[in-house]
């Protein structure tokens, strides 16, 4: 080497070492957070709202069973000319029992069809989890030794860091 190296600035490699460790807290937690979502959606569709159609379609049998009697009872009674009102009451609740069974059967095809959907769209977060994991602690290992050994070279007393772990890298 043709003359000694100038350091400029330790201080901006520990900055951008504290905004690596950032980083990969935050992008970790984001991670977390959306692995949180898709568990939770799935749990949703595949319970919560099949049971919600299910309950519905129970209630509106019952609905759909109760005006079909009305209307029996309507047309062996005789009453000809009061039939209008119970035929219509008798259509609506079949075409409310029709909606909710084919709300129920979509949402026991989106059920089936969650994870086939979804898991390609979640491949590159399981890749960006993998890469966080592995190359910002290995990256900060990297900073924090040639911080070091600048420190050693420029004859400065090294600050005080706080570890990975309370910086919360991945």
């Amino acid at each position: 080497m043709a003359g000694p190296a100038k350091v400029a600035s330790i201080e901006a490699l520990e900055e951008f070492r504290a905004a690596l460790a950032r980083y990969g807290q935050r992008t970790g937690t984001a991670l977390d957070d959306v692995s949180f979502d898709v568990k939770r959606l799935r749990e949703w569709l595949t319970h919560d709202r099949r049971m919600a159609w299910e309950g519905e379609v129970r209630r509106r049998t019952r609905r759909w069973e109760q005006a079909k009697a009305e209307l029996m009872t309507a047309q062996l009674s005789g009453l000809r000319d009061d039939l209008a009102a119970p035929k219509m009451v008798e259509k609506k609740a079949a075409r409310a029992l029709e909606e909710a069974e084919a709300k129920l059967e979509m949402t026991r095809q989106w059920a089936r069809r969650f994870d086939g959907v979804v898991a390609p769209a979640l491949s590159p977060l399981d890749h960006l989890r993998d890469r966080l994991a592995i190359d910002v602690p290995k990256a900060l290992a990297s900073l924090d030794a040639m911080i070091r050994t600048l420190d050693e070279y420029a004859g400065r007393t090294p600050q005080p860091r706080a570890s990975s772990e309370e910086e919360g890298a991945p």
